[in-house]
């Protein structure tokens, strides 16, 4: 009888361990299939919230990822009660970082902890990096926490391990994937010669500000430059130094407005700059301190010392020349053509006078920009 008790003991106990190994396999099929569907970090931490405390029941964890200078590894999503304490720590600080490899910590085994690990070794720890073609983006951190009899520790901490490794692999390609995307995504909407966004990304930035501004009830300026007597410098200089003029100004726009703005290359000379939360009277000013700032450049391609470089700025804002990107954008041209026409170099605001006009050259049936 005590034999046969054992027994049935046994057979309860593999028959839950192997629903056990199905429910895992299941949550970490699953969660590939979403991973691999990640376009975004916020994506994948969103995937992560939900398996990791399914397929870790009682352990906390996090993952890490590193920044682009590789100077820290930062907690982009984290689960247990309560997580890791350590948002950010120096990836030095890291054995599995430091060696490239899974860094396990058995309490019986003596191994070295990490230094980023505040809390109790508990059942274990693992670091487990995650790397992909060739690069390193972060780590997996699990603090294994469940209560688990002595006898049994040490081979429930290798099957931790053995989810903690199928999980990094899975997160690695993930997180590969998501950094070429975000690659291709600014390549496609960079202007290649000034590095400022192109005009496409201009005209979505500037629909999806508008909706913005209309729905939080605040104002956007609008700022559209062009170069002065650029053809003229190209005749005199040769169009190798007229590239370097156009690189300069890319610089120069590119320091110059603020982390939220949003500066392009709209096409040939001209360039626009979107001004989120800006009223008509804080464009102006911006457009004349981008105008003074841009003549203290100074250039010396081939050899040659050459003359300041001007612009000519027009300058419109919603809600007071339309709510429209096309309507502010021919208000922003309108007063572009007045600052050429008048003398160059120099900013012109777009009169309110002007928008019955800009309104019949938008929805009239011709529909023309200006030319200057």
């Amino acid at each position: 009888m005590r034999g046969q008790r054992r027994d049935r003991s046994r057979l309860r106990r593999r028959v839950r361990e192997l629903e056990r190994a199905i429910r895992e396999t299941g949550l970490l099929a699953e969660a590939a299939g979403m991973l691999q569907a990640c376009q975004t970090t916020e994506e994948l931490c969103a995937v992560v919230t939900r398996t990791a405390p399914a397929l870790f029941d009682g352990d906390a964890g996090a993952v890490y990822e590193l920044t682009l200078t590789r100077s820290a590894a930062v907690a982009i999503v984290a689960w247990g009660n309560p997580p890791p304490s350590q948002h950010v720590f120096a990836p030095s600080d890291c054995w599995g970082l430091r060696r490239g490899r899974l860094h396990r910590v058995d309490p019986e085994a003596g191994e070295p902890r990490c230094r980023h690990v505040d809390e109790p070794t508990g059942t274990g720890l693992l670091c487990v990096p995650l790397a992909a073609q060739g690069d390193t983006f972060g780590i997996l951190h699990l603090q294994v926490r469940r209560q688990v009899r002595r006898r049994r520790r040490r081979a429930f901490l290798a099957r931790r391990q053995e989810l903690a490794l199928v999980l990094g692999e899975q997160l690695s390609v993930a997180m590969a994937n998501i950094r070429v995307r975000g690659t291709l995504q600014e390549q496609s909407s960079r202007d290649p010669l000034t590095g400022l966004y192109n005009r496409r990304y201009m005209e979505d930035s500037l629909d999806r500000e508008l909706r913005r501004a209309v729905r939080e009830g605040y104002g956007l300026g609008l700022i559209m430059a062009d170069l002065d007597h650029l053809k003229d410098f190209n005749d005199a200089h040769g169009h190798a130094a007229g590239d370097v003029v156009l690189q300069l100004v890319g610089r120069f726009l590119q320091g110059a407005v603020r982390g939220e703005d949003v500066a392009c290359r709209f096409g040939g000379e001209e360039f626009v700059a979107i001004l989120p939360k800006a009223s008509l009277e804080d464009t102006r000013r911006r457009a004349e301190a981008l105008r003074q700032g841009l003549q203290t450049q100074r250039l010396e391609p081939l050899g040659a010392l050459l003359p300041p470089i001007t612009m000519s700025f027009g300058v419109a804002a919603f809600p007071d020349h339309g709510a429209s990107g096309d309507v502010l954008l021919h208000a922003a041209d309108a007063a572009l053509y007045r600052a050429k026409a008048t003398g160059r170099n120099r900013v012109v605001v777009a009169g309110l006078g002007d928008r019955e006009a800009i309104d019949i050259l938008v929805h009239g049936p011709h529909e023309e920009r200006l030319r200057r």
